[in-house]
């Protein structure tokens, strides 16, 4: 794969620190999903998609100049995971925060709304804030929505483990609904941070951050497990999990987790995601699709 990158006419060659980069990748519709991790790999903030034209998507990100990578890098970075992008860059002026307004308008699901900051709360909603320039994951994926519909249909308030933690939306969800403790884990440390950060501005407490590695660290088990990440990923979690509480006078797994949402799946990987975590006892209790793509809630 190859990348394509340009420098916009409108961009300066040596643009001031303290000026708003625009970086611009165009690939194909079916490479954006795994685009846009790519992207945040290498810049560590989120980018807004565009919909999809003549089968290719834009994928703008905003980011101090000081900050920013450059097209070339991000290019680079992309063709080295083999998505081929045309790659462009251009200082931005003030009109970026129109655009990031007029983009990231709130995300409800069931009773929980998922708002930006300069969108006033509504009464009776359980609002989650999040900062589109600070982190990756703004509940616009239908994954995060279908996974908060999910967690509203858990019939219990217990301690919650968020599983790759992204922005914190799930876990700063769980503590609204009144589940709690919650432990939110993540391997990247910004994605750390940016949940942190999510759950101070939120004024939420009883929620711990920590990195860990699924598969490496040794993970808290909660009876309340949330997983919004990659059907590999969820394997090895369930294999640690079963791993961490297998009792050494028998055979069988013996697990504190009584209910599970996992999503971050793609609608024909639900099944092998059911099936990695059926050794703990779970079963499946009902899926949401969208778009593709879906989540399903487990019970025990």
């Amino acid at each position: 794969m190859t990348a394509t990158t340009r420098a916009s006419s409108g961009a300066s060659a040596t643009p001031s620190a303290d000026r708003i980069m625009r970086l611009t990748a165009v690939v194909a519709a079916g490479d954006a999903e795994a685009a846009v991790a790519e992207c945040h790999a290498l810049t560590g903030v989120g980018c807004m998609q565009g919909d999809a034209v003549d089968g290719r998507v834009a994928l703008d990100i905003w980011m101090p100049a000081a900050d920013s990578p450059g097209a070339g890098a991000l290019g680079d970075h992309l063709a080295a995971a083999g998505i081929a992008a045309e790659v462009t860059e251009r200082v931005q002026d003030d009109s970026w925060r129109d655009a990031l307004r007029d983009f990231h308008q709130p995300v409800v699901a069931g009773r929980v709304r998922v708002r930006p900051p300069w969108v006033a709360p509504l009464p009776g909603m359980h609002d989650v804030v999040i900062d589109p320039g600070m982190a990756f994951g703004t509940g616009q994926h239908p994954t995060t929505r279908t996974a908060l519909e999910l967690l509203q249909r858990i019939p219990v308030r217990a301690p919650v483990l968020d599983a790759g933690c992204g922005s914190g939306i799930l876990a700063i969800a769980a503590r609204r609904l009144g589940f709690g403790p919650v432990v939110a884990i993540d391997f990247d440390p910004d994605s750390v941070a940016a949940t942190a950060r999510a759950a101070q501005a939120n004024m939420v407490d009883a929620l711990e951050v920590r990195r860990a590695v699924i598969g490496e660290d040794p993970l808290p088990v909660a009876p309340v497990l949330l997983a919004n990440i990659t059907l590999e990923v969820l394997g090895v979690l369930a294999a640690s999990i079963g791993g961490s509480t297998r009792g050494t006078g028998g055979t069988a797994p013996t697990t504190e987790v009584a209910h599970a949402v996992l999503s971050g799946l793609r609608e024909h990987e639900v099944d092998a995601a059911v099936e990695a975590f059926a050794p703990l006892g779970l079963v499946e209790a009902e899926r949401l699709p969208e778009d593709g793509w879906a989540s399903v809630r487990l019970c025990a």
